[in-house]
């Protein structure tokens, strides 16, 4: 028969109605996981054993005699409940009672033990993490709200730094080993700064941080490693080995960020004005020691000389000058002399007066010379076009 629809409250008062009817008080025994104490007062955990676990809370009102811790095994009294604004029942503890400490927290009280005492966690093992990084390493989970928190809070506080990003499993069989090696490979980059570490979880979630081979790694590491695993309350073996812890991924990428861009600003213009002001300021001392070296007695006399030298230059400029002249005019007179005297002394002369040369045979004819009847001669004279021309005349 069909009944009237209810509400998505009342279905879940009804279950939690019927888990208490029905189940009633119970006690429970299992290890503590995820323990959270709240502002508030009241304590979250889950209650697990190696098949199962169960969500669990712990009002502020009820008395506990010990500290919770992770991994501590202990029996709660209780009866089920249900958290309607999740539809998630859960186990409100009465009483809960210590019974001894589970298998995780002892493996990791016994590893922690063992590093702390050959020397893993000690100070001067601490390597300094550097003021300016520019060059920063990245390990954790490519898909995880851990790598986004990081390179948004980078990118916002030194947007010129450049990360080298190395994505891991941080949850499961393989991510320990997969962890030591991304350490090792951005190790061999020689980067300024590596930031190693996931988000929150449970003891299980976050055990790939409790493990040798990790711990291994980052205390051979020569880069400064800040380890940022979990939440603010987590600690892991890879916090108290890293050269510095951080709460959160977000305080990690803080941390590797000390100086922002805006203090780099700041520095630069805060330099800039001091290297102006100290500029314009020695340049004002060097003008007015040069303004008094100018109007000093030793100056003056200086260029008092330099005028003095630069008037003798020109006066010695202007002797060479004449002597130069008067020696080209003397020069060109010699030579118009002499060209006047070659002129006169050409042979060739008397014939631009009228007169002739006579030849006969190739020799020139003199006064004393006598010619014979038929003799062949040759007579050179000078004409305007030629400067000489012979006329062969036969002698009858």
């Amino acid at each position: 028969m069909k009944k009237e629809p209810i509400s998505v409250l009342e279905l879940t008062n009804s279950i939690s109605y019927l888990l208490k009817d029905g189940i009633g008080i119970v006690s429970v025994v299992g290890e503590i996981s995820n323990y959270k104490l709240h502002s508030s007062g009241h304590r979250y955990f889950s209650l697990k054993d190696e098949n199962a676990q169960i969500s669990a809370v712990l009002w502020k009102t009820r008395i506990v005699t010990f500290v919770p811790v992770e991994g501590m095994k202990v029996i709660v009294t209780g009866q089920i409940s249900v958290y309607p604004p999740r539809g998630q029942y859960q186990l409100d503890c009465m009483t809960i009672e210590q019974v001894g400490k589970g298998n995780l927290y002892f493996a990791y009280e016994e590893l922690k033990q063992k590093l702390k005492s050959i020397g893993y966690f000690d100070k001067e093992n601490k390597k300094e993490i550097p003021k300016f990084p520019l060059k920063i390493g990245v390990i954790t989970s490519p898909t995880g709200a851990a790598i986004q928190d990081i390179l948004s809070t980078i990118e916002r506080r030194m947007p010129i730094a450049t990360i080298f990003f190395r994505p891991t499993e941080v949850q499961g069989d393989r991510s320990s080993k997969d962890i030591a090696m991304a350490i090792n490979e951005l190790d061999s980059k020689k980067l300024d700064v590596i930031i190693c570490g996931r988000g929150g979880g449970s003891i299980e979630d976050l055990w790939s941080f409790n493990t040798e081979i990790v711990a291994n790694a980052i205390y051979n590491c020569n880069t400064p490693i800040i380890s940022a695993v979990g939440h603010e309350t987590d600690f892991t073996i890879a916090d108290f080995v890293a050269d510095l812890r951080a709460a959160t991924p977000t305080a990690a990428a803080e941390l590797v960020t000390p100086i922002i861009k805006n203090d780099l600003n700041n520095f630069i213009n805060n330099n800039i004005t001091n290297i102006t002001f100290s500029l314009k300021s020695n340049i004002n001392s060097l003008r007015d020691q040069i303004d008094t070296l100018i109007g000093s007695y030793s100056f003056r006399k200086i260029i008092d000389n330099f005028n003095i030298e630069k008037q003798r230059l020109d006066e010695n400029t202007n002797y060479l000058k004449k002597v130069i002249l008067q020696n080209l005019n003397l020069q060109k007179n010699n030579i118009t002399n002499f060209s006047k005297l070659l002129n006169s002394l050409y042979p060739l002369n008397p014939l631009k007066k009228g007169f002739a040369i006579l030849k006969s045979n190739n020799k020139i004819l003199n006064n004393s010379e006598t010619l014979n009847s038929f003799d062949k001669i040759e007579i050179e004279r000078f004409l305007e076009k030629a400067e000489v021309k012979i006329i062969n005349v036969n002698i009858k």
